[in-house]
């Protein structure tokens, strides 16, 4: 009797989902569409419903917010540290920064990430009928506000959009400062050209975006990266009073050999595994190099002198091998692979040492592998940047 109520109790909790965001507020499930009303799309049957468009669905994540292993319910999903919801919604539930960028034939993705069973954050896809994204919005709203002015202000994300062949064209920025900024990318014979960064600017009709500076790319014969030259504008016209910002690569092997020029602090990277790397006001680094210039520690201190992380490079000759990262009791470890060209062909990324992520390079082409407990679960391929497929592996 008692494995039969308790057999009993997790039906009825998978049923109802319980810890969902939406339980005690779902209305009935839609005869036509197979959609609950309350949250999921509902279109014409004239207009139909692609085979990728579904009910909501819990998956198994990870901080990033990816989808990792499809669960059964919430309930399942929510026993793990990260737990992502996707579901469709109608325009009416539209984040209004995104109104803009819709238009009829997309259909709405919303995708709810979970972090100990904590709401953290909310992304919104604008997919076109073939299912390719052309705009992504996230946002982090203020808990509380005095005002809804002070709400605007206080808004913080950003969206993407992209155009029918998945290339990136515009990106806006919001900062809880108030600050806004838009960014215009120009593509020519799928090569980027050009950059414009716009400011937002309030004015007596409510503002509107202020060109301030263009990033202008140069390209050789062979199509490698030549050169990028940084223009400034004012009152929407160059500004002949401020020199251009040049940034230039060596183009023979006499520049090449001035080794100085090209391990400077300019040209390191921080892994993307490492996230975003922010330094904020009173806050600074500090760099220790060796005599041929090479980066060999960074150290951010905030504004009490107290060490915020500490990334620390090992070097092979003129490659850099293995990058480590240490935050409070976090430690993240990124290991480079090279072909004696010298071209990387692999990246690990370990987190506390657990191996986390591997990326196979071939040519164009990236193969990224996302493990958990030392087992892939997921697998993705990028040409020139661009995400082609993606796999769930399955191991039984």
């Amino acid at each position: 009797m008692v494995l039969l109520l308790f057999a009993g109790f997790i039906a009825v909790t998978q049923e109802t989902d319980l810890f969902s965001p939406f339980a005690g507020n779902r209305s009935a499930v839609n005869d036509e569409t197979g959609f609950p009303d309350d949250y999921s799309i509902i279109y014409e049957s004239s207009r139909g419903i692609p085979d990728w468009v579904k009910p909501a669905r819990w998956y198994r994540s990870n901080k990033g917010g990816m989808a990792l292993e499809e669960v059964s319910s919430g309930v399942v999903a929510l026993r793990n540290e990260y737990a992502l919801l996707i579901s469709f919604v109608r325009k009416e539930k539209l984040h209004k920064n995104l109104i803009p960028f819709y238009n009829e034939d997309y259909f709405i993705e919303v995708r709810i990430l979970y972090e100990k069973s904590n709401h953290t954050r909310t992304q919104w896809v604008l997919r076109d009928r073939n299912g390719t994204s052309r705009a992504i919005g996230v946002f982090l709203e203020p808990e509380s506000t005095v005002s809804s002015d002070d709400n605007e202000k206080k808004l913080s994300g950003f969206i993407e959009i992209y155009n029918d062949r998945s290339y990136l064209i515009s990106e806006y920025s919001f900062f809880d400062n108030g600050l806004k900024t838009r960014t215009d990318y120009d593509f020519k014979d799928n090569l980027l050209i050009s950059s414009t960064v716009y400011l937002w600017e309030e004015d007596d009709n409510g503002g509107d975006y202020v060109r301030a500076y263009a990033d202008l790319l140069r390209y050789n014969r062979s199509l490698f990266l030549r050169a990028v030259e940084r223009v400034f504008y004012r009152e929407s016209k160059i500004s002949l009073s401020n020199e251009p910002l040049r940034i230039s690569f060596p183009r023979d092997l006499s520049d090449a050999a001035h080794i100085k020029e090209l391990l400077g602090e300019k040209l390191n990277s921080y892994p993307e595994f490492f996230g975003e790397v922010y330094v904020y006001k009173d806050e600074k680094i500090v760099y220790s190099t060796d005599e041929r210039s090479r980066i060999l520690s960074q150290t951010l201190y905030d504004e009490n002198g107290a060490i915020i992380w500490v990334i620390t490079n090992t070097w092979s000759n003129d490659r850099i091998i293995s990058t480590l990262k240490r935050e409070g009791d976090t430690e993240y470890l990124a290991e480079y692979v090279y072909d004696s060209s010298g071209d990387r062909i692999l990246e690990r990324n370990f987190k506390n040492g657990i191996l986390e992520r591997i990326v196979h390079t071939e040519g164009k082409t990236d193969i990224e592998e996302l493990y958990i407990n030392n087992v892939v679960v997921l697998r993705a391929v990028w040409e020139d940047g661009r995400k082609i497929s993606e796999t769930r592996v399955e191991n039984r």
